[in-house]
């Protein structure tokens, strides 16, 4: 796969090599330290999948506030929806989206495959540029121009990697997909919802700083304890750092047409 110009895509690469593979290649550009902390964090990572099947058909979900709305945590044998932020994500996207189904019957947009996997009844449109599968849209978001515009879009964690995972970083990558996305993707009557992990991408982090994503309305969670998430204030998550292979801070963008 190529993106702007002729550069490779060392993430979606590299997922195809193995384990021994990805490690040999952090060790040898990041050194024996990162490749030992990884080499522990990958261990734990063990454990919670040993952990999952047991967690998610007998442990408690558990509720978190959204707006004043109470929701239930998402709990998956996927991915290990249980101990990182798509515990809060896909609840807070599967609510807009049945709010909309109430007076509305056309079809939605996702931006990055995420709900697939999750809540298929959703029934929507999916445009990812690299995962292959029956349904999904492999066009850039970028450059992706719809016969119809969408009166709902969802993005679940997808935009932040625009321009981030290639080996030439675009800073503006983000920037460029909105800007499509509210041009030729959303109806005039349109909403999006934008989830951001915080700290991932350090360019997202200053363009949602310096407020240049254009979001209408803000809000932000973070984590409490063990995976607990309290919807909290911006200024305290916009200064939280991104955890190993998960997000301690979320922000949610929505913008109306």
């Amino acid at each position: 796969m190529k993106q702007y110009g002729e550069m490779n895509v060392n993430k979606y690469q590299e997922m195809k090599d193995s384990r021994i593979a990805k490690g040999l290649l952090v060790l040898r550009r990041e050194g024996l330290t990162i490749f030992l902390y990884r080499f522990i964090r990958y261990l734990e990572r063990c454990i919670y999948r040993a952990a999952t099947p047991l967690v998610v058909s007998f442990a408690p979900s558990g509720n978190f506030l959204y707006q004043g709305k109470k929701l239930r945590y998402f709990h998956h044998k996927k991915n290990l929806t249980w101990t990182n932020e798509r515990k809060v994500e896909i609840p807070i996207a599967i609510s807009y989206i049945k709010e909309y189904l109430k007076s509305n019957s056309k079809p939605i947009l996702e931006i990055g495959a995420v709900l697939p996997h999750y809540y298929p009844a959703a029934k929507h449109d999916v445009v990812d540029k690299f995962e292959k599968k029956n349904g999904i849209i492999n066009e850039d978001v970028i450059t992706f121009k719809p016969t119809v515009k969408y009166d709902l879009i969802i993005s679940i964690s997808t935009l932040e990697h625009v321009g981030f995972d290639d080996d030439i970083k675009d800073p503006n990558g983000i920037l460029k997909a909105l800007a499509n996305l509210k041009s030729n993707c959303l109806s005039k009557k349109g909403k999006m919802i934008i989830t951001i992990p915080i700290g991932y991408n350090k360019y997202v982090d200053q363009h949602l700083a310096e407020k240049k994503l254009g979001f209408d309305e803000e809000y932000y969670l973070r984590r409490s304890g063990f995976n607990k998430w309290k919807q909290s204030n911006r200024e305290e998550c916009l200064n939280i750092r991104y955890g190993f292979l998960r997000a301690n801070a979320i922000a949610v963008g929505v913008i109306n047409s």
